[in-house]
């Protein structure tokens, strides 16, 4: 992404005991006849994994990004994470920015959090494009996948693993298995998400998911939810995390509404691993809400 592009923050009053300076960034003009679009990270993500993806945009909405709380560069304090609490960062920062209604590109947890948010306050997304989106897992979890998250559960073993994971090796390991094309798993990603790593508070984010995993699901939500408007899934159909065939139908019982588009040679990470060919489809996406208004 352009170097002229700067980091932006605000304080972000979780209560009055708590706040935590939140790291966004801005693209383009304002244009009235298009919606506004805010990019959602992923779990361990940050605003740079999209650099292939918004510049191909910029040109024609104006872009919101941020880091969610406790990833990225935003602060990491010791509070209780959540989808909730995304969808809750969501609303502060529509509020700040005055926007009445946004277009939200959301990645995994990201996507998770924009459902989450589309459910309690439908009238404020103008269209949801969800990137192979976590929070509904079917049986896809394996007998020892589960025993890991229930070791990482445990608060003593829990900080022992993340200290042992919060180093570039760990790291590259990790991101190998969400791409397909492993040429992108280079030194420069591997560098974006471990420095957050090193961050005061991190394990406080990071270990969040697996101690209270059901903070991070969207089985209790209405089926259909509450959002009726535009929807769309795009997939990898290499992701052998969330594998589509098993997951897209769960989505559609949520989103009965939503499209879904599988791009092949693409694993977890989509929007970064087929990049070329995830914004093709993301323009496609967003020139049917155009005709759609």
């Amino acid at each position: 992404m352009s170097d002229a592009v700067k980091d932006q923050y605000f304080q972000w009053e979780l209560s009055p005991e708590t706040k935590a300076k939140i790291r966004y960034q801005e693209y383009g003009e304002d244009n009235p006849e298009k919606a506004p679009i805010l990019f959602l990270h992923g779990y361990g993500g940050m605003i740079e994994h999209w650099n292939l993806n918004i510049p191909e945009f910029a040109q024609r909405h104006k872009i919101y990004a941020m880091d969610l709380i406790g990833f990225g560069k935003s602060e990491k304090p010791n509070v209780r994470y959540s989808l909730e609490l995304f969808a809750s960062q969501i609303e502060t920062f529509l509020y700040l920015k005055k926007l009445d209604s946004v277009i939200i590109v959301g990645h995994s947890m990201g996507a998770a959090s924009a459902i989450y948010f589309a459910h309690h306050r439908p009238e404020k997304i103008k269209a949801l494009i969800l990137a192979n989106p976590s929070g509904l897992f079917g049986d896809t979890m394996d007998g020892m996948t589960s025993i890991f998250f229930g070791l990482v559960a445990s608060p003593f073993i829990g900080e022992i693993l993340f200290a042992a994971f919060a180093n570039p090796v760990a790291v590259g390991q990790s991101l190998t298995p969400t791409y397909f094309n492993q040429q992108k798993v280079n030194d420069e990603l591997i560098s974006q998400f471990t420095q957050p790593l090193q961050d005061r508070g991190a394990q406080y984010s990071y270990l969040s998911p697996s101690k209270r995993p059901l903070d991070f699901r969207l089985d209790h939500l209405d089926k259909p939810c509450n959002y009726k408007g535009p929807a769309f899934l795009v997939w990898g159909a290499e992701d052998i995390a969330l594998p589509p065939h098993k997951i897209i139908p769960e989505f559609q019982e949520l989103l009965p509404q939503a499209g879904a588009y599988i791009i092949p040679k693409a694993s977890h990470c989509i929007h970064h691993d087929a990049d070329e060919e995830f914004n093709k489809r993301l323009t496609m996406i967003l020139e049917l809400i155009d005709k759609q208004a």
